[in-house]
């Protein structure tokens, strides 16, 4: 199977981008790719370990330390431009891009994590979304199942598409088992006001490594893969 490099966002912060991503990335893994994890940029490392690279990392059992998989790590739990701001820098978007490549080197694709949403910056009138743009990735916007999600989604899917944006399409992530009818409605209306495929639907699981390799079973990869093909 042929694939690239995918860039993952969020409607909003914690709505699970690391956990999506891991378990794209063991689907990826179960079809033979040589598959590897990008973080951009990672605030909130206590003691400057990037919990989010470092959880990919071991579910993914990639043989690199989780620091090499950030190209700027900050302590504070804040957004990117204002962590660099304390640190005394500023976030280099050529730096990023040197980075990816180099890392990318290694691997068949990456999954590309970002932080938080499309309009999170990284520097002045620089955000997470022309970021994207310069990686020339396609995307998966992972989305949550929940009261408000309608806005926060079809907000992000209209950002991305007057950016130019490839989208792959949406992740419905930490669904019910039992979804009760709103959850069902927000899901639909998603996919039919957003014009958009919804990819999967992910359950709320425990975060245990053979919980996301089960639910990784359940990915349509050839879906994705088809749908980036008919936009190239």
């Amino acid at each position: 199977m042929k694939v690239s490099s995918v860039f993952i966002t969020g409607t909003d912060t914690e709505v699970g981008k690391t956990v999506v991503s891991a378990i794209l990335g063991l689907a990826y893994k179960m079809q033979g790719i040589n598959i590897g994890y990008f973080k951009p940029v990672q605030s909130g490392a206590k003691g400057y370990i990037p919990p989010d690279a470092k959880f990919c990392q071991e579910i993914l059992d990639l043989n690199i330390s989780p620091e090499k998989l950030c190209a700027y790590i900050f302590e504070p739990p804040v957004s990117p431009h204002l962590a660099a701001k304390w640190a005394g820098i500023e976030i280099d978007p050529q730096y990023i891009l040197e980075y990816y490549q180099k890392l990318k080197n290694k691997y068949d694709a990456l999954i590309v994590e970002g932080a938080g949403g499309l309009l999170v910056p990284l520097k002045n009138n620089f955000f997470m979304r022309d970021l994207i743009i310069m990686l020339k990735l396609p995307l998966i916007i992972v989305a949550r199942p929940g009261l408000g999600t309608i806005n926060h989604t079809l907000l992000t899917l209209e950002c991305a598409r007057n950016a130019g944006i490839n989208i792959l399409g949406i992740i419905i992530n930490r669904a019910p088992l039992k979804p009760n009818p709103m959850i069902e409605d927000n899901i639909k209306t998603i996919a039919n006001m957003g014009n958009i495929k919804i990819l999967a639907v992910i359950p709320e699981i425990p975060l245990e490594k053979k919980k996301l390799i089960e639910v990784a079973k359940n990915i349509d990869l050839g879906g994705i893969n088809e749908i980036e093909q008919k936009r190239n």
